[in-house]
């Protein structure tokens, strides 16, 4: 990462996604359930999970490790290496380690059995050297399971909600090849990145469902406040102030009404888990 969003996720972002931890998991969590089974973790494995965020896999990968397997958990942002370590407490895992440093350059003690990554690899600054640098932190014949977001047209929520914002404000270009959520939506492209840095045998799933926006039992007005403020889409409309940004919410409400489906708001989504071998 950059030395700008390492600063801004140990500052405001950082904070904005601690704040909207419980739906930010719960309208991951079917492709999460997916990507939990194909790494199909075992007792006795060392692991180490990139982007390890709020701590949920760190402590449901501990339990499949235990008793003698362990797992360490890193990630940039301070605040929520605080909150992981705190959450593994009071579920009373001992077998978990977190450590606050940045994938693409950090060195670990060991090499682990494995790696693993819930949607924390799109936004290195240099994903040549991080996923080098994440190569070394595996032992030989070991593997790393990772999710991504699949392709913009896949998960139509996204174009939806930028379109309707984009007619308030002007919403910034999106760099296919910078650091992003789509960054990795191209498979030959990221079975490319992944051979230069020394992985072999890659293989990348396509995951289609249903995401939950907002997460579980949101409303299209939850679920509106919800893009807005916990995403970065609503940082324009912040800057435009109270009455564009609540124009444009009231339009993004009506958009999702037709969504909302047996107690939340179910759009189509996307994504890659990807495997490949040390």
């Amino acid at each position: 990462m950059t030395d700008q969003h390492i600063e801004d996720w140990n500052g405001e972002v950082g904070e904005r996604w601690l704040k909207y931890l419980v739906p930010f998991e719960s309208m991951i969590s079917p492709i999460n359930a997916s990507l939990m089974k194909a790494a199909a973790f075992k007792p006795g494995e060392q692991v180490v999970e990139v982007g390890s965020g709020g701590g949920k896999n760190v402590i449901e990968i501990a339990k499949a490790v235990a008793p003698s397997g362990r797992v360490l958990g890193v990630d940039v942002a301070e605040i929520l290496i605080a909150h992981s370590k705190k959450r593994a407490a009071e579920a009373g895992v001992d077998n978990v380690e977190l450590k606050c440093a940045d994938a693409q350059t950090a060195s670990l003690d060991a090499p682990r059995d494995r790696a693993f990554s819930s949607f924390g690899v799109m936004f290195f600054e240099d994903p040549d050297k991080a996923f080098a640098n994440i190569r070394s932190w595996v032992k030989p014949g070991g593997d790393f399971t990772f999710s991504c977001w699949g392709p913009p047209d896949h998960n139509p929520w996204i174009g939806m909600v930028g379109a309707i914002a984009g007619k308030y404000v002007d919403m910034p270009e999106r760099d296919p090849d910078g650091p992003g959520p789509f960054r990795m939506a191209d498979p030959e492209a990221t079975k490319a990145l992944l051979e230069r840095a020394g992985w072999k045998d890659v293989e990348c799933s396509l995951w289609r469902g249903e995401q939950l926006l907002g997460g579980e039992g949101a409303t299209p007005e939850s679920a509106a406040d919800f893009v807005m403020n916990a995403l970065a889409i609503g940082e324009p409309l912040d800057e435009a102030g109270p009455s564009v940004k609540d124009k444009a919410r009231g339009e993004i409400v009506e958009a999702l009404k037709p969504y909302y489906k047996d107690g939340s708001v179910r759009l189509d989504a996307a994504a890659w888990i990807v495997t490949a071998k040390a």
